[in-house]
Formats: structure tokens, sequence, C-alpha cells
């Protein structure tokens, strides 16, 4: 080496290739899913993905290294990240969402989106504030929503969870549980077949209490249904998913079915049994009993994920993480009274675009 030379780390590099075999994508995957969301685990993406009409993959290399891994969908004006990018398909609804990527290798996530919205633009759902953060320095983010993912941080509990609460939900609380009396219980389903059987029923109660509020809720259309089976086979061998089933006496309280993956609990949907009198409280007793079972687990986090509801804000308090939808588009090559004329234009539409889900 010549006097006064220095070594220079090698460029990374990218790439996004049409995917035609989704289970060769699996062990790549899995390499790198150590320190993923439970969203981002492969039962899910692959579950997701054997949506796509489009499947491709982008791989970030460094050294020749695979550092992170994404799978999108091709439509013909935009890039998906972990969605179909058809309204009724994406009804499921993936959060805590973005690129699978090494700690180690975070600093590529800005080069990255700049590449992929370079190529067309990047419709990402669903994604945390690192991921948008790296985007607005990448690009341009239009359409931009922002929804708290409430969460119980369950390492950060001195005591028992209810007490905890405020005076009304701990009143509120106890109360629903010596109304369901001494025999309330929580079960696990151990085994697949009684983990179907538990999300059948989950199902039907969720429809039921979403029919009369005149709408389908989540697992109305084929599609939904479909993505739910694949899931539950794939996930719930591997630990990553649960079905729990609360009871007292013979009676159903509530299902609740919930996406996990190293200590963080992601509780997606549930299935209540109607209350007989108003102070039963069929959520708050279900999510307090989870709550307790996972955190005697040595689980990190309880999520309750996006959402406005009065419930999330009572067991969470306070705590949880932002996260966000939006399209990245490009930095435009134009002159500087060009750019900012067009970024002028891009921001009326943005904030005409802007809106918080209910």
């Amino acid at each position: 080496m010549a006097k006064g030379s220095t070594l220079t780390a090698p460029p990374p590099s990218f790439t996004l290739e049409p995917v035609a075999d989704l289970a060769a994508v699996e062990p790549v995957w899995r390499a790198l899913e150590a320190n993923a969301s439970p969203f981002l685990t492969w039962s899910v993406v692959a579950a997701v993905a054997a949506r796509f009409p489009a499947p491709h993959l982008f791989v970030a290399r460094l050294a020749g290294e695979i550092v992170a891994l994404a799978l999108l969908n091709r439509t013909p004006h935009r890039l998906h990240l972990h969605e179909v990018g058809d309204p009724e398909q994406d009804g499921i609804f993936i959060e805590h969402n973005g690129f699978l990527i090494r700690p180690d290798a975070s600093h590529l996530l800005v080069p990255a989106l700049r590449w992929l919205a370079a190529i067309s633009p990047l419709v990402l759902p669903g994604v945390g504030d690192s991921q948008l953060r790296a985007a607005l320095r990448a690009g341009i983010v239009t359409r931009r929503q922002d929804r708290l993912a409430p969460a119980v941080e369950l390492g950060q509990l001195t005591g028992a969870f209810i007490d905890g609460l405020t005076a009304n939900a701990r009143a509120q609380l106890r109360r629903a549980m010596r109304l369901y009396g001494t025999t309330l219980a929580i079960q696990r389903a151990t085994d697949l077949r009684t983990a179907e059987r538990y999300f059948a029923e989950l199902a039907a109660l969720h429809r039921t209490t979403w029919q009369k509020r005149g709408q389908q809720g989540a697992f109305a259309t084929p599609s939904a249904s479909d993505f739910h089976a694949k899931l539950i086979a794939a996930a719930h061998p591997r630990g990553e998913l649960d079905l729990l089933r609360v009871t007292a006496s013979d009676r159903t309280i509530g299902l609740l079915y919930c996406l996990r993956h190293e200590g963080h609990v992601c509780c997606y949907q549930t299935g209540l049994s109607a209350p007989r009198t108003a102070q039963e409280k069929p959520g708050l007793v279900c999510h307090a009993l989870a709550i307790e079972l996972y955190r005697a687990e040595g689980a990190r986090l309880y999520d309750l994920l996006a959402g406005a509801s009065r419930y999330k804000a009572t067991l969470a308090r306070n705590g949880g993480e932002m996260l966000h939808w939006f399209t990245l588009h490009p930095r435009l090559a134009l002159g500087a009274r060009g750019r900012r004329l067009a970024e002028a234009v891009i921001a009326r539409l943005r904030t005409r675009s802007m809106f918080r889900l209910r």
C-alpha cells in the first residue's frame, strides 16, 4: 500500500428482481429476521407476498453479503412494501412494517429508499419513526397518515398490571372480573387443530360484533379468510402466533389472535362475546389476562396496534409507537427555481391528501 493511502469501505449494491419462487427466499429471509417485528417474520411476509401479482425482492449487499431485504408488489405506477396495492386485499392491515435490515447496516436505509424511489414511487404502509425519518431524507413524502399503536411495556411493570391503571379503570376491571366469577381463565391453543378451532370461533364473534355496527369486519372476504388460514398454518407451529380463549365456567368471554416474535406481542384481532350487562367489559378482561400471561412468560411488549379505541388508551397509559402510511417520491433533478416550483405543487397535493384514520 502506498504511503499515506487509506482503505475505503466498499459501496453497497442494490438489486430489485422478480420472484419466481417465494420458497427460495425463505432461508435468506429467516437469516435476517432475528430483530424483526412480528409482522416481518417470514410466516407473515410469505402469506402477504403469496397474494402479489408481481412480487419483487429488493436486496442490499455490503461486500457481497446480504444485509437488507424487502418484498414488494410492483404495479404499473407504484412499488408497494409488503402489501398488494389493492384496498380490499390490503384490509388485513400490516403494521410495524419496514425493511428487514441488519442492525449494523441501518445506515443503508436512506440510500436504499432513494434508489427504489428512483425506479417508481414507493408506498410504505405502517412503518415506524426511523423509516419515516429515512424517507424524509431520501425524497419527498406525500399522502401521509400517522396513527399511534398503543402498547404496554411489560418489563416496566413493578406490580400487578391492574395496579398501574387509573382508579376508574381499576374499579371497572375488578368489578368485571368479579361478575365473571372465580372460574375466569385464559387458555392458549397448543396445537394447530385447536388453533384453527379457536380462530373459527373468534371470526364468528368478530363478524357478529361488526355486523351489529353495520360493517363487515376483518374476515368478511374470501381473500382475508385464505390469508389467515395460511398464516395460522405457517406461524402457529413455529410459536409466532397465538390463539387465546378466555372463559368463565362453560361461557366464552372472548378470543385473542396474537402475533409474537422476540418478546414483542401484537394483538392482531379479537372476537368478543356480547356482555350481558354494561359492567362485564369482556375486552378489558381478555386483554388484562393476556398481558399477565405474556408478562409471566418474559415478553417485553404487549402491542394493541394502531387505532384510537378508548380501551387501548386505558390499557397502554401513553405507551406505544407512532406508525406512518405514506408514499415516497424521488427528489426532482431540476434547477433551483424548477425544483422549488415542483416541490410547492407536491406540498399542496400532500396537504390535500393528508387525513387521519378513525
